[in-house]
């Protein structure tokens, strides 16, 4: 109770009166004079799944805990070694400054609400605070499928400032684990693995600034085993079948041109069934040349 009562008048008086969450805090980068450099947002994430990878409208889904922290020295209080608490924790009312981050190639997005807001708002004594939230992404990610079904897609999770420009905000990757992965995940997909995790920087000119971004790239490996099982091997039995042709009687025309007709009408049907599950592209995919070559 004593520490319940500490923590709510430590929270009254850092939002209280004096405290704007509208302006942006000064920047800690003490070498431009007064401070007010950029806000620095030291960002990692924590992929808990990867769904629902759509070659026809070229998107993925994935759940994640996305984290970022930042120093507000208008919320520090107390000192290392003092009875305060190291840090208190905020509701989603309690409203303070925060960065205006979105995912750049998000198409639909969700965040999760059961059974309370799954949001996370830690203010340590020193003026650190660390947003974790979880949320359910659709993201964009063109394909090139040349190579299908023996591809391999990179796909991309892009994170920037909407308003603020690197005069304001300054995103930087963690320095320990900045992508963690959810145990299990690289081979939990049912038609991809999860190959390789990196991460790299994006940042972007446009008319009105200069827009810091953090880039994560997925590299999805096409499993083959399926297509071995559902599509080689069928393919190559209706070859071998309609070799039979050769060995029937020169005069028994119906059968020959039964044979012959029917295998073709089959790999028709497959060429079909496997271009309506991929988009209309104007290339040549390798899946064309094998059927195409049969």
């Amino acid at each position: 109770e004593i520490k319940a009562s500490t923590d709510t008048d430590i929270i009254n008086k850092l939002l209280g009166k004096g405290y704007d969450w509208r302006v942006r805090p000064p920047g800690t980068n003490l070498s431009i004079t007064g401070g007010h450099g950029p806000v620095v947002v030291a960002v990692n994430m924590l992929i808990r799944s990867i769904s629902k990878i759509d070659d026809v409208n070229m998107e993925y889904s994935v759940q994640l805990t996305f984290r970022e922290s930042w120093v507000d020295g208008r919320l520090a209080f107390g000192y290392p070694r003092d009875n305060t608490p190291d840090f208190v924790i905020l509701t989603a009312g309690q409203q303070i400054w925060m960065p205006d981050s979105f995912f750049q190639n998000e198409k639909h997005a969700q965040r999760h609400m059961i059974d309370k807001p799954n949001v996370l708002i830690r203010v340590h004594k020193d003026g650190t605070i660390l947003y974790s939230v979880r949320i359910s992404l659709v993201l964009s990610c063109p394909m090139h499928l040349q190579y299908y079904p023996m591809d391999i897609q990179t796909c991309l999770i892009d994170l920037a400032s909407y308003a603020y420009t690197t005069d304001d905000i300054e995103y930087v990757w963690k320095s320990k684990d900045p992508v963690q992965l959810k145990e299990g995940l690289h081979s939990s997909l049912p038609s991809f693995q999860l190959s390789n995790v990196t991460t790299t920087f994006c940042t972007s000119k446009t008319n009105t600034g200069t827009y810091s971004c953090l880039r994560t790239v997925l590299e999805l490996r096409r499993q083959f085993s399926y297509y071995l099982l559902q599509l080689y091997v069928p393919s190559s039995m209706l070859v071998i079948v309609s070799w039979v042709s050769f060995w029937l009687d020169r005069t028994a025309i119906p059968a020959r041109v039964t044979l012959g007709v029917t295998t073709l009408l089959t790999m028709t049907t497959q060429a079909s069934g496997i271009n309506a599950k991929l988009p209309p592209v104007s290339y040549t995919k390798a899946i064309d040349v094998w059927i195409g070559g049969k």
